[in-house]
């Protein structure tokens, strides 16, 4: 017997469950995923059976023909379910599962393509395939457990939605086989079901991008971090920049990404950017040596003499100092009276041999000089250790000349 004729719930069921099936089908196809497409699908197909229904109460209609559709169509929703959460919990569902059900429904194909209604193999057949309803909601049951008990955040939200909105199928498919009673609202178990699944679904592909974009920015502060003072992005301040720059560089590289920039030192340094958002750019800054005066280095235009006793120390400071553009003369025991005058000075012999600059008011013309070795004295001078590494010699000649 029927229970009641409630085609305005058949119909609500069914554009509920078309409103899902847009939305999903949407989603599933921007972004090629397979468990939301699986999920469109299902809405799709129940959809379509309660459509059936509603249509099935019009006198014109063959209502064994409608029972035969909406059997089809129920069966093929339910096993695109079993595909979606597949998918869905692809370490716990195992891989064929929807085919295994698809299997399982077989007896339900008979009765609707080939036996006729009513009957007793029809009886038999529609018996068997609910067992298979059962079954499978059983086995979905367990194995959501199973991925809620490992920790999988899906199944620990979806877990107890699932096992209450099961219910309404199993009751269903109790009154129909005990009872012969008809109780068509599994449609509003999946409404809801599906709207859990998307919505849970979408919170978890969020969490994972922010995640994802948090990693990321983590990994490129860190690469940043292995070059400091020589990276940049324009939306963040820079000390370093400011410093040798002023604060209007960002503008600048902003205006004129390709054009070179002078810093407080006196260096040109070439710029080497990308587009980062909007207007912003992300790179890092070079010091272009070959365009400074002399193309030769930084102590290019300078004159450096060079006093020192160990010949093969000399002749390696003598390739350091015309390496970095220095003009180089070499220096006796005993500074020259008359000129010329150098802008720097190398000596590795007492200070007080130069006392011979203080005639005749040398004082002004007196050099910038490094002391190698010998006594620690005081005076405007630098003082390295016998045999300075190649760093400590053009640190100091950096700091001698003022530029930094």
């Amino acid at each position: 017997m029927q229970l009641l004729d409630w085609p305005f719930l058949d119909a609500l069921q069914t554009g509920a469950l078309a409103a899902l099936f847009f939305s999903f089908g949407t989603d599933a196809l921007s972004r090629r995923d397979r468990m939301m497409g699986w999920l469109a699908v299902t809405c799709l197909l129940v959809g379509l059976r309660h459509a059936v229904l509603a249509l099935g109460t019009l006198p014109t209609l063959n209502p064994d023909l409608v029972d035969r559709a909406q059997s089809l169509l129920v069966t093929c929703g339910f096993i695109a379910l079993c595909a979606a959460l597949t998918n869905l919990f692809p370490r716990h569902f195992p891989r064929h599962f929807a085919g295994w059900i698809a299997l399982g429904m077989v007896p339900n194909y008979a009765r609707n393509l080939l036996l006729p209604h009513p009957g007793f193999w029809d009886t038999f057949m529609h018996n068997a395939a609910n067992v298979t309803y059962l079954v499978g909601c059983g086995f979905l049951i367990y194995w959501t457990l199973r991925a809620r008990q490992d920790g999988d955040p899906m199944a620990r939200r979806l877990f107890l939605g699932l096992l209450g909105l099961t219910l309404p199928v199993v009751v269903e498919i109790t009154a129909l086989s005990f009872f012969d009673l008809k109780i068509r609202l599994s449609g509003f178990s999946l409404v809801i079901l599906a709207m859990a699944i998307g919505t849970s679904w979408q919170w978890l592909v969020v969490n994972s991008m922010e995640s994802r974009i948090h990693a990321a920015e983590t990994e490129s502060e860190t690469w940043r971090s292995l070059v400091p003072g020589h990276a940049f992005r324009t939306d963040r301040p820079s000390q370093a920049m400011d410093a040798l720059f002023g604060t209007s560089w960002p503008d600048r590289i902003r205006t004129s990404p390709e054009a070179s920039l002078v810093g407080s030192d006196g260096a040109t340094y070439r710029v080497h950017s990308r587009p980062l958002y909007d207007h912003e750019r992300l790179g890092s800054y070079e010091r272009e040596e070959e365009a400074q005066p002399g193309n030769q280095g930084f102590l290019s235009g300078w004159t450096v003499a060079i006093g020192l006793d160990n010949a093969i120390e000399s002749a390696r400071i003598q390739g350091l100092l015309r390496s970095w553009g220095a003009n180089v003369h070499l220096w006796g025991t005993v500074p020259p009276r008359e000129g010329p005058y150098p802008s720097v000075l190398i000596w590795a012999r007492e200070p007080s041999i130069l006392a011979v600059w203080r005639e005749d008011d040398l004082l002004r013309r007196r050099p910038r000089w490094i002391q190698i070795g010998g006594p620690a004295t005081k005076g405007p001078h630098a003082r390295l250790e016998p045999g300075p590494t190649e760093e400590s010699l053009r640190n100091s000649l950096e700091q001698l000349l003022s530029r930094r």
